[in-house]
């Protein structure tokens, strides 16, 4: 079964009386977000647009539980994507953030080439029963929250956190390479030992470890992170190996592969300020930064859903769908 099983046209007349009947029975209010509301109206306009995008997306607009309809979960969606954007908007305001209408006309261009051209866009926007207004108003209010996750994520990331995260994540952003030569009892690894230097160590790990992978290079295990060496490594020749100054060579180290003498030839510790704006950006990009301060937000904010709806969940930040616990099979409403 695909994920909207009806044309949008007839969803929207199913979902436009749906919710006409939950402004006269219950709330022209949706969701009240602090000081600021969502009406009915504004939902059922966002409905529209969010199926219009998940229907050219191939993907479904919320996931349905069991009982529950297609538009009663695009219907939670659309207005967990609506709380977020009131909790954004009140940053934007309180912090001069703004949306350039290029960045609009810009994204509206892209979905309209993927569509073929504003034909194609209009086609598809009647289908769905929603205007190119509506699309614009949507798109705003999206590129307005990624705006603030930005700001956010700029305040956020100063020197100080971030050199903290790169002392933590230090290991990442260190490379080593190892040599070793690995024989098969003490006594070898020991004269091998007294007598190998950097100059001979290569020429001598060809021709007597019995690592037969890293002896045609010289002994060499390649070069890598430091925190991928650690992964992927057993532990004690590891801790032995990154003992060393670089240049330096082990004492016989036993594994349980046998014998090793060990020779750490670099280690290179990335500065800072070399790494500084692509360890920002990875930040950025995971979106816990982000993540943590809209749930910082949900706990000084009160937060209200009408029960038509769903119920919000301070934990996730999502509406979820209001189950029945009558009877053996329980049931999320329609709106």
């Amino acid at each position: 079964m695909t994920p909207f099983p009806l044309r949008w046209p007839l969803r929207a007349l199913v979902l436009g009386v749906a919710l006409a009947a939950c402004a006269q029975s219950s709330s022209s209010v949706a969701a009240s977000v602090g000081e600021s509301e969502i009406s009915v109206q504004r939902l059922h306009s966002d409905v529209e647009v969010y199926g219009f995008l998940a229907a050219i997306s191939n993907a479904p607009c919320g996931q349905p539980v069991q009982g529950e309809t297609n538009e009663s979960a695009c219907a939670r969606f659309a207005l967990g994507n609506d709380i977020r954007e009131e909790l954004a908007k009140s940053y934007a305001q309180a912090h001069d953030v703004t949306v350039d209408d290029k960045d609009v006309q810009a994204a509206m261009t892209q979905i309209e080439t993927s569509l073929g051209g504003a034909q194609g866009l209009e086609e598809e926007l009647g289908n769905a029963g929603a205007t190119r207004t509506q699309l614009e108003g949507i798109v705003e209010r999206l590129i307005l929250v990624s705006a603030v996750q930005d700001a956010v994520v700029k305040e956020r990331l100063d020197d100080a956190t971030l050199r903290q995260v790169y002392e933590n994540q230090l290991a990442t952003f260190t490379t080593v390479e190892v040599a070793h030569i690995l024989v098969g009892d003490k006594a070898d690894a020991e004269r091998i030992a007294a007598e190998v230097t950097p100059a001979t160590f290569a020429a001598t790990a060809k021709k007597e470890s019995i690592d037969t992978g890293s002896a045609r290079n010289g002994g060499s295990l390649g070069s890598m992170s430091e925190a991928d060496f650690r992964a992927q490594f057993d532990q004690t020749f590891v801790n032995a190996a990154l003992a060393l100054e670089p240049g330096e060579i082990s004492d016989p180290v036993q594994t349980q592969f046998g014998w090793h003498v060990i020779y750490l030839k670099t280690k290179d510790v990335a500065p800072f300020d070399d790494v500084r704006e692509s360890l920002a950006a990875s930040l950025s990009q995971s979106g816990s930064i982000f993540n943590d301060w809209f749930a910082e937000q949900i706990d000084s904010t009160t937060v209200d859903v009408n029960p038509r709806f769903g119920r919000f969940d301070p934990k996730t930040g999502q509406v979820l769908p209001v189950r029945s616990t009558a009877g053996s099979g329980s049931a999320a409403p329609n709106p």
